[in-house]
């Protein structure tokens, strides 16, 4: 009886460690909840300032569920200046094991993490969800602020103002003599914008529907979107937008704010 019991504690020590060895030591913790048996709605507030993002962006979310078992339906990301994405999951997460979310490009800024899920109902008691950001990283170094514009491998291929008000549609126009190019990026300025749709139509006239549905806030970049192929030839850029306007910003004082896009390509 005792040779068993040895045998099931070392066991369960061996799934511990696993737990705990889902955890990236390079991701940021971004907090915790109890959950409950029954379908419940929780709310992770990060409670950082804007300051504490200038230099932090998150390309994945990773939620691991430990003590029990956790089903999670949704998950819907607010922003600071209360713009959400929900996220349908409807996926049982094991205990010990983490489910990532591919957030499909940089974000930042978040405000608060709003959860629909439910423990597994059975001895172990409750579990406990925690949630890591995954940093973006940028040309294989730490996370960090945006490289600079005029980083000799990126060519800026063209910027377009983005209207206050509803949906915005424009082309950036490249052609041939700009050379070829293995991958592109977005850069904000004066506004965070909405990315609807970027489609890129190669010289060739093959469009290229690139997925960057996302928030993009103002001052940062998109990680680097790769092009079909090697090297392409771009004819031009499509692109709908949206600014999305700030309420904070404006009873304190600052206006509404004209955002930016600007295309840059790397060679």
């Amino acid at each position: 009886m005792l040779r068993v019991t040895s045998i099931i504690s070392f066991l369960l020590m061996i799934l511990i460690s696993a737990a705990h060895a889902q955890v990236n030591r390079d991701w940021v913790p971004l907090g915790q909840q109890s959950v409950g048996f029954r379908v419940d709605r929780d709310v992770i507030n990060i409670g950082q300032p804007e300051e504490w993002y200038r230099s932090r962006s998150f390309r994945a979310l990773h939620f691991l569920a430990e003590r029990n078992d956790v089903h999670m339906m949704s998950v819907k990301l607010v922003y600071l200046n209360g713009f959400a994405e929900e996220f349908r999951i409807d996926r049982l997460i094991r205990q010990g094991t983490e489910m990532p979310i591919d957030l499909q490009g940089e974000r930042s800024y978040l405000k608060q993490i709003e959860m629909v899920y439910r423990s597994r109902p059975d001895f172990r008691g409750e579990a406990v969800i925690k949630v890591f950001g995954e940093p973006v990283r940028r040309f294989g170094g730490p996370a960090g602020p945006p490289p600079p514009p005029d980083r000799a491998d990126w060519t800026e291929l063209g910027c377009q103002q983005v209207n206050l008000f509803g949906k915005d549609r424009d082309v950036i126009r490249v052609g041939r003599r700009d050379g070829r190019f293995k991958a592109i990026r977005l850069f904000v300025r004066g506004a965070d914008v909405e990315m609807l749709d970027l489609k890129v139509i190669y010289a060739g006239g093959q469009p290229d529907d690139i997925p960057v549905k996302n928030l993009i806030r103002a001052g940062e970049r998109t990680r680097p979107l790769d092009l079909q192929g090697r090297e392409r030839a771009i004819d031009r850029v499509e692109m709908v937008y949206r600014t999305v306007i700030n309420p904070a910003g404006i009873i304190g004082g600052q206006g509404v704010r004209t955002a930016t896009v600007c295309v840059e390509g790397l060679q």
